[in-house]
C-alpha cells in the first residue's frame, strides 16, 4: 500500500482586463471517463512534464510549458508518476481518482509526442472606449495628449452598437468593455449611460457582457463608489509603487503628489464593497519601490498585476524609464520574496510577469491586432491604445476588426507560432511572444520574439515556485 497521492491546483480565474490582456478563453467541462477509456496501461508522463522543488522537498510544482494546469504535489503523487506506466490492475485500481486528476490537468499522456496543441481562440471581443483626453494626473510615461476633448454620448452609444456588430460578425460569446481614458471618472454621466445602454443591447443580441472601469483612482468619491457597485464594474486602479516614486512618476496636473488620493481611493472602494484590482506599471523609477506598495496591498487581499513599462515614442525621455535586464530580474525577485512572505488568496500565474500568463494556452500575449478594437472619443478605431493616432476604420465601417487584422502597416496579431526565436520555444503558449508593439518598436518586426524574452524566461521558474508556495499556504 503506497501512500496517498495529494494534488493542488489554482482555480481558473480571469485577470483584470486592464490593457489588452487576453480574457481567458473558455473551457470546456471534461468529459466523465472510465476506466477503460483512461488506458490507464499506458499512461506515462508527458514528455515535457517539468517539476521543481518546494519546502524541502516534501512537495513539487509540476507542470507542462504552455500546456498543462500547473499543480502541487506530494511526494506520493510525484512517485506514482514516476512508476508509470502501471503493470498491475490492481495498483491502477487503488490510484484511479489521482491518475484522472493528473489526465485531466495535463500532466499525463498515452503517447511519447511532446506536441504542444495550438491553443484554444477567445471567445471574448474586447473594447477600449476612450471617453475622454482629460485627466488631472501628468504620468510621465502617458501617451496622451491631454484636453478638455471627450467623447459624445451618441458616439458612445454608437461604438457600443459597432462593437456588438462586430461580436456577432466574428462568433464571439461576450463583449468586454474598458472605460478608459485619460480619467474616464471625468466623464461619468457618459460611462454610466454607455453602460446601462451597453447592459442592454448585448442582452438583446445574446452576448455575454462584462466590464471594467480603468482609473487612477483619486476620483472613487463614496457616492461614485456605491453607483459603480451597482452597476457591476469591476474596477482597476493604477498605482506604481511607494509614494517617493509614485509621486515622481505620476504627479498630480498641478505637481504635487499622487499617491495620498489614490490610496485614499482604495480604501473608499474597498469600503463601498467593490475590490479593485491595482496595476503597477514597472519602471527604473518605481522599481525600488513596488515591494513596500506590494506588501501593502496583500495586507488588504488588494489584487494587483504587474506590467513593464513601454517605450511608446521612441524618445530618450521615456526609455530612461526602462530598466536594463539584470537590474528588472533583480527587482521581480525582490519583489515575489515579498509576495512569498504573504501569500494571497488569488492565482499568481497570470498577473506577475508582464503580458505573460501561465494559468492557461495562448496564442498572443494581448488582444491587439486580433480580438481588439480600440474606439477613441470621435469614434476612430485603431488597433490599440497605444497607437490611437493611426485609425484603420470608425464606427461606421462595415468589418472593422477585419480591417484591423489585415492592416499591413501595423501586423500586430501574429501568432506566436510565426515568430522567429518562439516557435520551438516551451514557453511560447504561456507567453504568447511578448507585446507586439514593444517588440516592433524595439526591432522593426513584429515577427520575431520580444526583446523582454530572456527576462521572461530567467522569471519563469520563480513564478512557478511562487505559486507553488502560496498554493501550499493556502490548502
Amino acid at each position: 500500500m503506497h501512500s496517498k497521492a495529494h494534488i493542488l491546483v489554482p482555480e481558473r480565474t480571469s485577470v483584470a482586463l486592464n490593457d489588452c490582456r487576453l480574457p481567458l478563453p473558455v473551457y470546456a467541462q471534461a468529459p466523465t471517463r472510465t476506466k477503460d477509456d483512461l488506458a490507464i496501461h499506458r499512461l506515462r508522463p508527458h514528455p515535457l512534464l517539468t517539476t521543481l522543488d518546494l519546502d524541502d522537498g516534501e512537495h513539487v510544482v509540476a507542470f507542462v510549458p504552455s500546456l498543462s494546469q500547473v499543480a502541487v504535489l506530494n511526494q506520493a503523487a510525484l512517485a506514482l508518476i514516476q512508476r508509470l506506466p502501471l503493470a498491475e490492475a490492481a495498483e491502477a485500481a487503488e490510484v484511479y481518482g489521482a491518475l484522472v486528476r493528473l489526465v485531466e490537468m495535463g500532466l499525463l499522456v498515452t503517447t511519447d509526442s511532446p506536441a504542444l496543441p495550438c491553443p484554444v481562440e477567445p471567445t471574448t471581443l474586447v473594447v477600449w472606449l476612450h471617453l475622454t483626453n482629460a485627466c488631472n494626473l501628468r504620468c510621465t510615461y502617458c501617451y496622451i495628449e491631454k484636453n478638455d476633448e471627450a467623447m459624445s454620448l451618441a458616439t458612445a452609444y454608437q461604438a457600443v452598437e459597432a462593437s456588438i456588430a462586430a461580436a456577432r460578425r466574428h462568433g464571439y460569446r461576450e463583449l468586454a468593455l474598458k472605460y478608459a481614458g485619460g480619467e474616464p471618472l471625468l466623464a461619468f454621466d457618459t460611462l454610466v449611460a454607455t453602460h446601462q445602454y451597453a447592459q442592454e443591447q448585448c442582452a438583446a443580441a445574446g452576448l455575454g457582457f462584462a466590464a471594467t472601469v480603468l482609473t487612477n483612482g483619486t476620483g472613487l468619491t463614496a457616492p461614485r463608489v456605491a453607483r459603480l457597485r451597482a452597476l457591476g464594474l469591476d474596477v482597476t486602479v493604477s498605482l506604481d509603487g511607494a509614494a517617493t516614486s509614485n509621486d515622481q512618476q505620476r504627479p498630480m496636473c498641478n505637481g504635487t503628489g499622487s499617491t495620498a488620493a489614490i490610496m485614499a481611493g482604495l480604501e473608499r472602494a474597498r469600503a463601498g464593497g467593490i475590490h479593485p484590482t491595482v496595476a503597477l506599471t514597472i519602471t527604473s523609477t518605481s522599481l525600488a519601490g513596488v515591494p513596500a506598495l506590494v506588501q501593502w496591498l496583500l495586507e488588504r487581499d488588494l489584487p494587483f498585476t504587474l506590467s513593464f513599462a513601454r517605450d511608446h515614442t521612441c524618445g530618450r525621455s521615456h526609455r530612461d524609464l526602462l530598466a536594463d535586464e539584470a537590474t528588472l530580474i533583480e527587482g521581480m525577485r525582490t519583489i515575489y520574496a515579498t509576495v512569498a512572505a504573504n501569500p494571497p488568496s488569488w492565482s499568481l500565474l497570470g498577473a506577475l510577469l508582464d503580458r505573460t500568463d501561465l494559468s492557461h494556452a495562448h496564442g498572443q500575449a494581448c488582444a491587439a491586432g486580433s480580438h481588439y478594437l480600440v474606439i477613441d472619443h470621435h469614434g476612430r478605431i485603431a488597433a490599440c491604445q497605444m497607437v490611437q493616432h493611426m485609425p484603420v476604420a470608425d464606427i461606421y465601417h462595415e468589418d472593422p476588426l477585419g480591417a484591423i487584422r489585415h492592416d499591413e502597416r501595423l501586423p500586430l496579431g501574429r501568432h506566436v507560432d510565426t515568430k522567429e526565436g518562439c516557435r520551438t520555444c516551451v514557453w511560447r503558449y504561456w507567453c504568447g511572444g511578448g507585446c507586439p508593439l514593444a517588440t516592433l518598436r524595439a526591432t522593426g518586426r513584429t515577427d520575431i520574439q520580444s526583446p523582454d524574452c530572456n527576462i521572461y524566461q530567467a522569471l519563469y521558474p520563480d513564478l512557478l515556485r511562487l505559486e507553488g508556495l502560496r498554493l501550499l499556504h493556502q490548502r
